[in-house]
């Protein structure tokens, strides 16, 4: 079978529009971020306001100290006067020993009901005071998760406008470059790789359509092949070839491997305009243009 267009012999550069400026950042609404923030910062708060009631537990804590000093000089002084310096005055000397002892005891019950104050208020606080570090660490965590995921949206918002100001088209998650000049198949490839992309598998009639549309009536080649095995067709990205869901987008009596005597058979495919933008079989050494595809989704056909 003929080809249907005479293809030019002298290959033009291809020459993609380059960016005139830096691409216009795009914004995104953080509302959850912003909420998480507010609460991370009542969360601080609410640490102050706990490390301040530690304070006041630890001044407390000082204080019955310093009553218990005071006790154990009052024992210091009974001790003292349960020493009597002679028989006259050993009456009057156990009178007074019994007084600082009610003292003493009296201290040491005030000091204990204080302590036990101390002790309980510390371990109340010390327990909110870690409930509140690990909802101020978790909180943390997903603000750096929000922030990690803001900047990946960044870059591939920055990463798409660059290729649209490249003369890309972004369709269904995907971008796609049509190129201008003519190739063989295989240096159609290699510019796609060297654009982070190959020639275009296809995924749905949608993106059949799409391609289609976009073709602007010139044949352009795509990435299914069946080199290495006749017959046996597969796409250059990877994707997975179903015979079955494919079948409707060749033209009729196509795939055949014609032998056109120049040196191959047919197997490379293009999509052709001028026959309903079906798909067509060629020998891979035809200069064609070309579509590159640089995939987000779905399996192929």
């Amino acid at each position: 079978m003929e080809r249907e267009n005479n293809y030019e012999n002298l290959e033009m550069m291809e020459a993609a529009p380059q960016p005139k400026g830096n691409p216009t950042e795009t914004s995104v609404p953080w509302r959850r971020g912003a909420g998480r923030i507010v609460t991370a910062v009542l969360l601080l708060l609410t640490l102050v306001a706990l490390a301040s009631s530690l304070l006041a537990v630890t001044l407390l804590y000082f204080r019955a100290q310093s009553k218990l000093q005071a006790v154990e000089e009052a024992v210091q002084k009974l001790q003292v006067s349960l020493r009597p310096d002679n028989a006259l005055d050993t009456s009057a000397k156990e009178s007074d020993s019994l007084q600082l002892l009610d003292e003493a005891l009296a201290g040491v019950r005030m000091l204990k009901d204080q302590l036990g104050h101390v002790s309980a208020a510390y371990g109340e606080i010390q327990t909110r005071l870690d409930n509140v570090s690990a909802a101020y660490g978790e909180i943390q965590t997903r603000l750096d998760d929000v922030s990690a995921a803001r900047a990946a949206v960044q870059g591939r918002c920055s990463h798409v406008l660059t290729k649209l100001s490249r003369g890309w088209r972004f369709h269904g998650g995907n971008l796609y470059y049509f190129s201008q000049e003519k190739k063989p198949w295989d240096e159609a490839e290699q510019f796609c790789v060297s654009q982070d992309s190959h020639l275009t598998s296809v995924s749905s009639q949608v993106e059949q359509e799409f391609l289609s549309n976009e073709s602007k009536g010139e044949s352009h080649w795509i990435g299914l092949t069946d080199r290495g095995t006749e017959g046996i067709w597969r796409w250059v990205d990877g994707t997975e070839f179903r015979a079955d869901a494919s079948r409707e987008f060749w033209e009729e009596n196509q795939p055949d491997n014609w032998h056109q005597g120049t040196g191959g058979r047919e197997d490379c495919v293009e999509i052709r305009p001028s026959k309903l933008n079906l798909w067509n079989d060629a020998n891979c050494t035809l200069p064609s243009r070309w579509i590159c595809k640089q995939a987000h989704g779905q399996a192929g056909l």
